[in-house]
């Protein structure tokens, strides 16, 4: 006994000693002297930095360590626009590629570099090689440059579909499904082996889409007609760094070296330029202390869809008591749910439009679609008193499925075999280790035609359309946010700081108002002892990986009831 009382004050004296170390340093770090920017500091953006909706607050290793976390969008946009009337920013530098940002999050970065350049301020940018994305910030900079033997690329974009149903048959696993819509193709990867026409015919149309809107946004940077830009992709498709050059779409062809001289001479210092990182940049900002008592809360939706809470994706209940916390609070004027979605369970998508629908009725809801806001992620949208998209938002994808593994022949080849005792026969229907019986596969399909014809009847009613209209858009097809807007999907282009103004007119407040993000009223003390509840690093890196993770990552979460789903049939990222 002694010694079991001694274990427990030994770990009870440990985790004081690191919560008395780690506020120490915390403070230590947090006590350091306010940053100088000189006069006429370039703002240096790594576009490789990541960057999300929702961001990651650094917990307490990572503010202790300095390591980087996931950056918010609005506050990055609301930074770069702080920037162009900030006298100590004389202009901008941008360098890196942008990965894990999807397309509209790209235009919505442009936009507010844009305001840098209205304001008569620099845009200069490197890039080693340039693909459509990294072109898509190259064409605004007053002064682009690349290195020697690169690559410029704007060749079109393609998407590339896994297809697993031979190797599924090689292992000895069925899938079965239930599904409903002509378009809803999430299924199709584990039941054929080439793609539908009906997909290949959304997916050029959608690719098609979010490459145009591209194409025309750097045009217009360019100062060259779309046709000029077009005949340049047409001829060289992918050129070197040189070719570019010699055509107009580069200011010249660099080294690192040389790139730092240029920026000497833009920004002088006593050594090197005077900069400030866009992460230091954020840290400096002062916090928005304006006088307005109107408030504008932002709800975050990121992530895949399912049910129950959690802090991670958009889970059904967390975020369904985040507005109803807001619909109850008084201070609240209206709200902005922010969705970058694919979709993933119904019964979550249904839990979290119902408080929608209860917050509509006494305060203004608009939705504000990121980079994609599609099948479940239009669901907990469809209600809302205005949709805003980007041109190349990637939405729609009404429509329901259901997909069944059972793996019995595969347990069967290395020797495994499952007895089940059940009370009914429909008990084990969940099993994954025996195919769904004709009744099974009738009742899991009622529940998929329910549930679309659900859908149906919640989006003609949000959007005020026709039923009979709703099915003919719908049938599981994904659209882009431009597409949308003629189908009446959605209302307006523009991002959440057009989302925000548009509810706070809806609950007239006019300009008069403030924007609320998630967490900023929160006690420093909560989010301190939160950070350390969560997983180490250590833990992380302990994950299993194998050959089947690309196939098993294909899989929504298996928390949707009857494994029914209401999610986007592939996610598109920009490489």
């Amino acid at each position: 006994m002694k010694k079991f009382l001694g274990r427990v004050f030994a770990s009870a004296a440990g985790l004081i000693l690191l919560l008395c170390v780690s506020l120490l340093a915390l403070v230590a770090a947090s006590s350091e002297a306010p940053l100088k920017i000189e006069d006429g500091s370039l703002l240096v953006v790594d576009l490789s930095a990541p960057v999300s909706d929702r961001g990651t607050e650094p917990g307490i290793m990572d503010r202790i360590q300095g390591s980087q976390t996931p950056l918010q969008l609005h506050q990055v946009t609301s930074a770069l626009k702080h920037a162009a009337d900030d006298k100590r920013i004389g202009g901008i530098f941008m360098h890196g590629s942008p990965t894990g940002i999807g397309w509209a999050s790209i235009r919505e970065m442009r936009e507010a570099i844009q305001a840098i350049k209205d304001a008569g301020k620099p845009v200069l940018s490197w890039f080693p090689s340039l693909t459509e994305s990294t072109v898509a910030f190259a064409s605004m900079s007053d002064s682009s440059w690349s290195a020697p033997f690169g690559s410029f690329t704007l060749d079109g974009l393609s998407a590339e579909v896994m297809y697993y149903k031979d190797f599924l048959e090689k292992i000895g696993v069925e899938i079965q499904v239930t599904r409903v819509g002509k378009y809803k193709s999430a299924v199709e990867p584990f039941m054929l082996d080439r793609m539908s026409q009906a997909n290949r015919e959304q997916m050029e149309l959608l690719i098609g889409d979010v490459f145009e809107v591209s194409v025309e946004d750097s045009a217009e940077s360019f100062g060259l007609s779309l046709q000029d830009l077009r005949a340049k992709i047409t001829n060289y498709g992918a050129m070197r760094t040189e070719e570019a050059a010699e055509a107009g779409l580069l200011d010249g062809i660099l080294y690192w070296d040389e790139v730092l001289e240029k920026l000497e001479v833009v920004a002088p210092a006593k050594e090197g330029f005077a900069q400030v990182s866009l992460q230091e940049y954020l840290n400096d900002l002062p916090e928005d202390e304006g006088e307005s008592e109107n408030i504008v809360a932002v709800v975050f939706a990121e992530g895949e869809i399912y049910d129950g809470s959690g802090a991670d994706g958009v889970a059904g209940d967390s975020v369904a008591q985040e507005l109803r916390d807001l619909r109850l609070d008084e201070e609240i004027d209206a709200v902005v749910l922010r969705v970058n979605s694919p979709g993933g369970s119904a019964t979550a998508s249904e839990t979290i439009l119902r408080e929608m629908e209860l917050l509509k009725a006494e305060k203004p809801v608009v939705v504000s679609m990121g980079d994609v806001a599609a099948s479940g992620g239009y669901w907990i949208s469809c209600k809302a008193n205005k949709i805003f998209v980007q041109p190349n938002t990637i939405t729609g994808s009404i429509g329901v499925f259901g997909m069944l593994p059972n793996c019995k022949e595969l347990l069967g080849e290395v020797g495994i075999q499952v007895e089940t005792v059940r009370t009914g026969p429909f008990a084990d229907m969940q099993s994954l280790y025996r195919p769904k019986t004709k009744g099974e596969l009738d009742v899991i399909q009622s529940f998929v035609d329910d549930i679309y014809e659900g859908f149906l009847d919640r989006v003609a009613e949000g959007r005020k359309m026709e039923r009979d209209r709703v099915h003919e858009i719908a049938q599981g097809r994904v659209w882009s946010g431009k597409k949308a807007i003629e189908l009446g999907l959605a209302d307006s282009f523009g991002g959440l700081q057009e989302a925000a103004s548009a509810a706070a007119e809806l609950a007239d407040l006019g300009d008069n108002f403030k924007l609320q993000l998630p967490g900023e009223d929160s006690e420093f003390f909560d989010s301190f002892l939160a950070s350390l509840l969560e997983d180490s690093d250590s833990e992380k890196l302990t994950k299993i990986v194998t050959p089947l993770t690309t196939l098993f990552d294909s899989f929504p979460r298996f928390s949707a009831s009857n494994g029914v789903y209401a999610r986007i049939p592939w996610e598109i990222k920009v490489r």
